[in-house]
């Protein structure tokens, strides 16, 4: 039985049903990665001393087949799972669907990942993901290709699979078809969540020995192994920067995925709230982006925005947003709403774009939730997203939502509403009043992100004239799902008084502000250098 410092197993009837104690849920999603070919079997009671659900009353789908019963039981500090099958299953299948069940987990189209027996903890980033897996005795049908991408632990003990990938998860190199890639970043334990736009600013000092890193702030001392857990990223949630002369690469790496600024004792940190957060941002895209699993498994989704206009003089001005967008997979619907809008004049300034685009004639009849749908239905990215014509929007914008939709595994993601343009008093103000970088009911509409299949799943965009953003978060969370709310950097919102489908009254944006700016506020990190529309 596979035995690890935060888990254990014990095998009852035989082997068929097995007992699992581990401390957190970063502890059983690593047993889940050794366990890939151990046993198979048919019950699972799997206890986990420290778990919450990221809203109340939430439990996820276990996503398995033939479930005999399923029972999930909050105890003290944590929770206690019972899972039984109807056949037995190997048990990292079954470990997975527990995981499931008590952490979100976003599913994209694209190739199946088979899990090969010999995989080391380091596969526990992939833990949710496990639907497949491969002991060396299987035989599959002979007319479809056994697996798209095969995960192998170094020496790859089924080399006589037939695969299109293969990857080789080592301790902190990854290597897809002989090219490797630095993985120490786990993005569901290594992720800013409980970030604010704020803060914090506490600054740590660290010490490094030979064994571990000691974190000393204001008010706590945290001592960590070579590499964070889901406890240390806990305890480390109230400080904002960490000084140290170096760090072991992987914690360095880690800290940074998790929105903590790292700096040497002589470097000066940010002097306000807008320069800290680009910072803290700008360094957990890099993180999250490099040094994380999906860059090694190449397994970025595709991602289509849909933009839905009538008004002609906002065309330039939306070219040039979605022209500064930078993100690998991406394309473009757009909208044509009713008659104010030439399709032609469209369709020409969209071939200056630097990916596909296309143009969609929608009636002007139609309500403003028809013609999202129109264009969601013309889509063919794994993703959705919404932009509006008037807004502006960071060159990583794309980027900002697709990363926390892989930390956060929310069926629905979407930016914070921090950053507001009032044109009628020509005034930027900085305005966090909701919180960041958590699970929540609200985004800033025109950042909308979700999975075609989810977006799907929930009936669509409903067929009303204002307030659709509003109408598919209700869809969602009416359906059990989750919405995420990341940061508000990369995101201004242009409120005009010109028909916008909005209701609340200009006056609203400028209560409860933090800081008030004349004009546009130019900056980069706001996707504004440019200046005003």
């Amino acid at each position: 039985m596979p035995q690890l410092p935060g888990a254990r197993v014990r095998s009852r009837k035989g082997g068929s049903a097995w007992e699992v104690r581990a401390e957190r849920l970063d502890d059983l999603q690593a047993l889940v990665a050794c366990s890939v070919g151990r046993a198979a079997i048919e019950r699972l009671e799997v206890e986990v001393a420290h778990w919450r659900p990221p809203v109340e009353g939430w439990i996820g789908r276990p996503g398995i087949p033939r479930i005999g019963d399923l029972a999930i039981e909050l105890r003290g500090t944590g929770v206690r799972v019972r899972l039984g099958l109807t056949r037995p299953v190997d048990a990292a299948l079954g470990l997975a669907a527990v995981v499931r069940c008590l952490r979100p987990v976003a599913r994209d189209r694209g190739p199946e990942l088979t899990f090969g027996p010999g995989l080391p903890a380091a596969a526990a980033s992939l833990a949710g993901t496990v639907h497949d897996v491969l002991p060396a005795e299987d035989v599959s049908d002979p007319h479809l290709r056994r697996c798209d991408v095969l995960l192998v632990g170094e020496g790859d003990p089924i080399a006589d699979v037939e695969r299109a990938v293969t990857v080789v998860v080592g301790d902190t190199t990854w290597t897809r078809d002989g090219q490797p890639f630095d993985v120490d970043v786990d993005p569901t334990v290594h992720r800013p969540v409980g970030r604010r736009s704020t803060g914090p600013r506490t600054v740590a000092r660290a010490t490094v020995t030979s064994d571990r890193v000691t974190f000393e702030a204001p008010d706590a001392r945290i001592v960590v192994g070579r590499r964070l857990a889901e406890a240390d990223v806990a305890a480390l949630r109230s400080v904002g920067a960490v000084v140290a002369d170096a760090l072991p690469v992987a914690i360095d790496h880690q800290l940074r995925a998790c929105g903590i600024l790292v700096a040497r004792p002589d470097e000066e940190l940010p002097a306000d709230d807008l320069a800290w957060q680009a910072r803290s941002v700008h360094e957990r895209r890099h993180a999250l982006r490099q040094f994380g699993p999906a860059a090694a498994l190449d397994a970025w989704p595709s991602v289509s925005i849909v933009l839905v206009t009538h008004r002609s003089d906002h065309l330039e001005h939306a070219m040039r947003q979605l022209g500064g967008l930078r993100y690998p997979r991406l394309e473009v619907v757009i909208g044509a709403h009713g008659d104010r809008v030439d399709p032609a004049a469209l369709w020409e300034l969209a071939q200056d774009l630097p990916f596909p685009a296309t143009v969609v004639c929608i009636d002007g009849t139609c309500t403003l939730g028809d013609a999202l749908q129109a264009c969601s239905d013309r889509a063919e990215g794994d993703l959705v997203t919404k932009m509006d014509d008037d807004d502006h929007y960071g060159a990583e914008h794309v980027w900002d939502l697709v990363l926390a939709r892989q930390y956060s595994g929310a069926q629905l993601v979407g930016k914070a509403l921090d950053w507001v343009h009032i044109a009628a008093h020509d005034t930027t103000v900085f305005r966090p009043v909701y919180g960041t970088e958590k699970y929540a009911g609200f985004v800033a509409g025109g950042t909308i992100l979700i999975s075609r299949g989810d977006l799907a799943a929930v009936g669509g965009w409903r067929p009303v004239p204002k307030s659709v953003d509003r109408a598919l978060l209700d869809r969602v969370l009416a359906d059990g799902g989750l919405v995420y709310r990341t940061h508000g950097l990369g995101y201004v919102y242009v409120r005009r008084g010109d028909g916008h489908t909005a209701t609340v009254r200009d006056e609203h944006f400028l209560t409860k502000t933090v800081a008030t700016y004349p004009g546009l506020l130019a900056d980069e990190a706001l996707g504004t250098a440019g200046g005003a529309a």
